[in-house]
Parts: structure tokens; sequence; C-alpha cells
């Protein structure tokens, strides 16, 4: 089987780490706390764009350099690989289709990232949006993700692993199969149920 998984949300709590990241940052610059954490910053009152902008660009490199992965993500990836599965990593990381200097930074972090936690892949695809113009020309058979607007397309031409979150709690969706952990995801593939 041809699989593909997003990072964040997926592999990571990115949630849980960037609520962290903007408690400090709200607190640091005597803005009120959030009340809508699963909201955008702007849309909430938060930050203003201009906040946006600053507080991504001081936490960003921060947050893909020092997540943690979830619990077993590199068990799991090997057991798929062992199983015979090809697996494309897909991420649409913020600057990773980037042909600069930025871009670069993103995409090595990243790649670093995951030999550092032993996260085993055949092939990773820095994507743009819609994700589904990028994993494509791949053949994928399913595709593992937490963003609903991204499953929704996905779900189109694939079935689709939708990772828990808070964000994604009430989104239902016709070949989308809710998962809650990685064995979730294992057992899954394993038995054909998706």
């Amino acid at each position: 089987m041809r699989l593909a998984i997003d990072i964040d949300g997926c592999m990571t709590d990115d949630n849980r780490f960037r609520l962290e990241q903007h408690g400090k940052y709200l607190y640091e610059h005597n803005l009120p706390e959030m009340d809508l954490p699963y909201e955008s910053e702007i849309k909430c009152g938060y930050f203003t764009e201009e906040q946006v902008n600053e507080f991504w660009n001081a936490t960003f490199f921060e947050y893909i350099e020092n997540v943690q992965p979830l619990l077993y993500v590199s068990e799991v990836m090997h057991k798929l690989k062992e199983d015979g599965h090809t697996i494309f990593i897909c991420t649409g990381r913020v600057g990773s289709t980037r042909q600069d200097e930025y871009g670069e930074k993103v995409r090595n972090i990243t790649i670093n990232w995951l030999k550092k936690y032993d996260i085993v892949y055949d092939d990773i695809i820095f994507s743009g949006f819609p994700k589904i113009n990028y994993i494509r020309p791949y053949n994928c058979d399913l595709f593992v993700e937490d963003n609903t607007r991204t499953a929704t397309i996905l779900a189109k031409e694939m079935p689709v692993l939708l990772f828990d979150n808070p964000y994604n709690v009430n989104y239902e969706c016709d070949n989308v199969t809710r998962i809650f952990s990685w064995y979730d995801i294992y057992r899954h593939i394993k038995e054909g149920t998706y």
C-alpha cells in the first residue's frame, strides 16, 4: 500500500506546543489570555495581523526543531515499512516550498527532525495547498491528515484517516475515518478498515 502521512497534528501534538507558545507570547506582550484557543488568532481578536506575523516569525523554528513526536510514531512507522508499505511524508509546513534560504532551512530542519526521532519513510513531499495537487502523482492509496479542509479535498480521491485533535472534533465527511492513536492507524491499515 502507498501511504501519505502528514507531520504536524499527526506525528506531533502541534496544538499543545503552539498553545504554550501562544500563552507565553500573550503574557510577554501584555495581551489578554486565550478564551477560544482553537480559533484563528486574528478572528478571536488576540492578535492583529502584524502580531500574528511577529508571533510566527518568533516561534515557528522553535516549534519545528523542538516539538516531540507522539508516542509510538517511530515504532508504528517501522512496522508499516516492515509490512511492505511505501510511505510518503507529505507536509505543508509554512515556507517549505519556497526556493530560498528560508525554505531550505524549513526542509533541512524537518528532515533532521525525522532522522533524530528515527521516523522511517521512502520520500518526503513538501507541499503547498491543496495537498492533493502535490500528492496525486505518487498514486497514494491512503492519507493520514488532521486538517479538515485538506481531508475534505483528499477524501474525494482516496480514503483519509483523520487524526483526532481539538480543532477537528465536530468534523465528519464521507471516506474519512477518525483515529485517535498511532496504533489506531496501524490497526486500520492492517485490517483494511478505512
